[in-house]
């Protein structure tokens, strides 16, 4: 499973739906694709380092079953978002947006925007059961033109049943946008079979590439109707033409990049995306699924904040002990097991570093705080 390849943590390391382990290589991949062309003698500085981005798109297009050349590199996913929002054609007789309330806020800060052009925002409130079509049935209505959805939820782990949601969502002549910073490297994607307008992503999480390794994918089917506000050199079909009157956007995906881009995220992320292609992302979700599901028989179900069935949850499991919270917690720390909390209890996300010895310390950590018939 290559376990060793990436670096060591004192404890359990099962924050990966926050912050993913860089590789132990990480470091002098980084200073070799970034510092050596500009030691080089020759000029081709940019032309290299251009090109190492382009493995980027190439790396992650292999994860997505897509083209790279629907692939723009960008910081985050609160600036994809907005840059596609702030794109789209106007339809005046379909304005609303669509998403939920248990999405990521930023999802939410970034539609509010969006107002301001004359798109008003619903949103499926967070009593109801996002794993029903029904739910989503019922609110996209024929004013509905944008629909947000978040593949897997960050504070639950629910996995949206994507497919289904999507096909509805094109039926009904909507465009779809989906968050992946929860799926993306933990649970398959293919975009061809999703037929899904755009996702927004980051590498910082399952994808192990650190910080500033954002993205957006778009398909060829709504590419050339999307116009950019947010644009800079990059965003030209010709970027080194520099002709000041004459702005053309690109032909495919990198018409949403905008002015001198960053480099260095991108370089620490494809490499990373490298391992991951070269192991299998199948091979990688099914070794999560498997350690889930050996912390989740190990315990009581009315401790399980996350969807019992694999097929709804993706590879973050939440668990809430209620009156014995607190002290799981600060025995978990005692323990040093790496961890974070949400509303709805402890989210503990294991990866291809983890494995079933620390699943089984993490159980003993557990029950030694519960007694046996609350475990």
């Amino acid at each position: 499973m290559n376990i060793d390849d990436y670096i060591e943590q004192s404890g359990t390391y099962l924050l990966s739906h926050s912050i993913g382990l860089p590789l132990k290589s990480a470091e002098m991949q980084l200073n070799s694709a970034f510092w050596d062309p500009l030691k080089g003698a020759d000029s081709g500085i940019w032309p290299k380092w251009l090109g190492a981005i382009d493995e980027f798109r190439l790396q992650l297009a292999g994860l997505l079953g897509a083209e790279s050349k629907g692939i723009c590199p960008q910081s985050n996913i609160s600036s994809a978002l907005t840059k596609i929002l702030f794109s789209l054609p106007h339809d005046r007789q379909k304005t609303t947006i669509v998403l939920s309330e248990t999405d990521f806020p930023t999802v939410g800060f970034i539609a509010e925007q969006a107002t301001r052009l004359g798109y008003p925002v619903k949103y499926i409130p967070a009593s109801k059961d996002l794993l029903d079509l029904n739910v989503w049935s019922d609110m996209l209505h024929n004013d509905v033109g944008v629909l947000l959805v978040t593949h897997v939820q960050s504070n639950s782990g629910i996995k949206i049943p994507i497919s289904s949601v999507l096909e509805i969502a094109k039926s009904r002549n909507i465009i779809s946008i989906v968050d992946v910073a929860q799926s993306i490297g933990i649970v398959p994607i293919d975009v061809k079979q999703w037929q899904a307008d755009f996702l927004v992503g980051s590498c910082v999480k399952w994808l192990c590439g650190g910080p500033g390794a954002g993205f957006l994918w778009v398909s060829d089917e709504v590419i050339d109707r999307c116009r950019p506000i947010d644009v800079g050199w990059f965003s030209h079909d010709s970027p080194f033409e520099f002709n000041i009157h004459n702005f053309r956007y690109a032909s495919d995906a990198l018409r949403y990049w905008g002015g001198t881009p960053t480099v260095q995220p991108f370089l620490l992320a494809a490499h990373s995306i490298k391992q991951m292609n070269e192991i299998g992302l199948k091979d990688i979700s099914n070794h999560n699924r498997l350690l889930v599901e050996r912390l989740i028989s190990s315990i009581d179900p009315i401790h399980l904040a996350s969807p019992a069935a694999p097929e709804n949850r993706g590879g973050t499991v939440v668990l809430n002990f209620k009156d014995y919270q607190h002290q799981v917690e600060q025995k978990l720390l005692d323990e040093k097991v790496r961890f974070d909390t949400r509303s709805g209890g402890i989210r503990l996300s294991p990866h291809i570093y983890n494995d079933e010895s620390q699943i089984e310390n993490l159980v003993e950590i557990i029950s030694s705080c519960i007694t046996p018939t609350k475990l």
